[in-house]
């Protein structure tokens, strides 16, 4: 006869009771007391090479066994804790555990170079880190007489074999004495413009920010969340985590990388599932290359039901003979396309972190995957504004989610007031100083509300160039535009004093290679003719709709890709302009020097 499934004992459920439901804890204990024994998490064991489930039970007790252990070393209320490690389990219920001793989590992107990590360990003041294995472990050696180091496959795995049971006295008054107010996680911005800020988020914050999610999301019990981005990442810790998992009551399906994205979408046939644009781009890439490899007749069918779905967007009226073609479109092309691209059951996709190309957002709608893009940043803890399933305009970021209010300053520039709002930079009055004023957080990004409220980013405020002849030229919209073209994988405009804009340009070099048949290497085909003919024609098209103080002058190419290594771009891949501007000073001085050529 089978076991009867557990039930929460009276001891979790007092517990879960006591816990105040205004802190990440509190609210997670309480709907482990609830679902007890659904599944929480799906994870990839590639020891077995099968997915292993683990139910919210399961979980709850290895959030308090990190707990129990953080405690027995030494880790104080409010202290700080490093979580350094690739996306696993245990980064979600070490991230819980690290809480529910009453400290500071401070997540750290694990593709970090050690000397970023060590200048996050020691800005942060961290007294601890738990980290996944000795390779993490290794980025922190010099600093390891301060910092006492856990690994994820020691010590972490030690303490979730311990024996079951109620938390301990102290932890358990540890818990009761958690409050809205205390500090849940210090999260580390960007920094495209100087060092990383320590951005402190209080328990209530993350509660208030996913509380708003769920008024705008109707998530539940019956979803399934594939998480594909790091969990370091505010977007994905948020949004899929503490929202779609711990709130919703949703499971949440870990993925194995990139790699294997497609086998995970077929695998798991996600509900929903969120990423950062670049994700998005590179599947309709892949689908359209794709198309163009079949026969004439099957490429041509695909073209015209693509073309049909995108006619059916802009038609709002759609008439008799548009409806048919929808229909013949949808059930001979578009609904096996979705079955592949989805796994046949997802609801949406959510973008964010960076802008959504306007094509690629509606390629989704035409061939009927609703994808909406939203807009936030770390200091307000995820997400400010969103398109959702009831209000949706193509190319906005959406409406301010509830129980937030933006505005526009004099200059454009965004400001928002949020109950999901940090508490200040750690450390750093003057720049808290410079972003808060009156309980409104100013942004830095520029845009525009229309008459119904959707808001549209046009810029960033630091980003915008100005030339020696006084004129301003926002960089991103230029960018976005060049990048539409499958040739080209990223673009940096700058000429900020300079009398005109020139670009650095990378191109996609598989395909430029495929499509010119040519063989060399990139570092021989940065300045062949046919290579840069085919690139100017893209910043011509793309000039054709600039302003004329606007237009890119001059382009050169770069072999390789912007480098997280090089300081290039952010742990999530925003460009770093100047530091990109300084690392090629040679071409750009060239194409600002009299011997400049096109």
């Amino acid at each position: 006869m089978a076991a009867a499934p557990r039930r929460a004992s009276e001891a979790e459920l007092l517990l879960a009771e006591e816990v105040s439901a205004r802190t990440t804890v509190g609210l997670f204990l309480r709907q482990a007391a609830l679902f007890e024994t659904r599944t929480f998490v799906r994870f990839y064991d590639g020891a077995t090479a099968r997915w292993v489930v683990m139910s919210w039970g399961e979980f709850r007790r290895n959030v308090l066994r990190v707990a129990e252990g953080l405690v027995s070393i030494g880790v104080e209320p409010q202290d700080r804790v490093l979580l350094l490690s690739e996306n696993r389990v245990e980064w979600l219920f070490c991230d819980l555990g690290i809480q529910a001793a009453g400290a500071i989590t401070v997540p750290v992107y694990p593709n970090l170079l050690a000397a970023a990590v060590l200048a996050l360990a020691e800005d942060s003041g961290a007294s601890h880190a738990i980290v996944s294995d000795a390779s993490q472990a290794a980025k922190l050696a010099p600093a390891a007489r301060a910092i006492e180091i856990v690994e994820m496959e020691g010590d972490v795995a030690r303490w979730a074999e311990g024996a079951a049971g109620a938390a301990s006295s102290e932890v358990v008054r540890r818990l009761t004495n958690l409050g809205p107010e205390q500090v849940a996680t210090i999260a580390y911005t960007s920094g495209t413009s100087g060092r990383p800020k320590g951005a402190v988020i209080t328990h209530g914050s993350m509660v208030a920010e996913v509380e708003s999610c769920r008024q705008a999301y109707d998530l539940g019990p019956d979803d399934v969340i594939l998480s594909v981005l790091p969990f370091a990442h505010i977007f994905e810790r948020i949004a899929a985590f503490m929202f779609g998992a711990v709130l919703a009551g949703a499971e949440l399906d870990l993925g194995r990388g990139p790699e294997h994205l497609l086998a995970d979408i077929q695998g798991v046939r996600p509900t929903c599932m969120d990423a950062v644009p670049r994700l998005f781009e590179k599947v309709s890439q892949q689908v359209q290359a794709q198309a163009q490899k079949r026969s004439f007749l099957l490429r041509k069918l695909f073209l015209w039901a693509v073309r049909t779905g995108r006619e059916r967007l802009r038609d709002s009226h759609s008439g008799l003979v548009l409806r048919l073609r929808s229909r013949l479109a949808d059930r001979f092309v578009l609904r096996g396309l979705r079955r592949k691209i989805t796994g046949g059951r997802l609801r949406f996709f959510l973008s964010g972190s960076a802008p959504l190309l306007p094509d690629v957002e509606e390629f989704f709608w035409a061939i009927g995957i609703p994808i909406y893009q939203g807009w936030g940043m770390t200091e307000l803890t995820c997400a400010a504004t969103c398109n959702t399933i009831s209000e949706h305009r193509f190319g906005t970021v959406g409406k301010a989610l509830p129980g937030v209010s933006i505005r526009l300053a004099g200059d454009g520039e965004i400001e928002v007031r949020s109950p999901g709002a940090m508490r200040e930079y750690y450390g750093d009055p003057a720049a808290t100083a410079e972003v808060i004023s009156d309980g409104w957080i100013k942004t830095g990004d520029v845009g525009r509300i229309d008459e119904d409220g959707f808001l549209t980013i046009t810029d960033r405020k630091k980003d915008l160039i100005k030339t020696s002849g006084g004129k301003y030229i926002a960089p991103q919209p230029i960018e976005v535009m060049l990048q539409q073209d499958p040739l080209i994988q990223s673009a940096v405009v700058m000429g900020d004093g300079r009398p005109f804009a020139t670009a650095l340009i990378v191109p996609d070099w598989e395909a430029v290679r495929r499509e010119l048949v040519l063989e060399d290497p990139p570092e021989r085909l940065v300045r062949e003719p046919r290579v840069m003919n085919v690139i100017q024609k893209r910043v011509d098209e793309v000039n054709a709709g600039l302003s004329r103080f606007e237009t890119v002058k001059y382009f050169r190419l770069l072999a390789c890709p912007l480098s997280l290594a090089e300081d290039e771009v952010t742990p999530t891949m925003k460009v770093k302009r100047r530091v990109v501007q300084d690392h090629n000073r040679d071409l750009v001085d060239e194409m600002y020097g009299r011997k400049a050529i096109a």
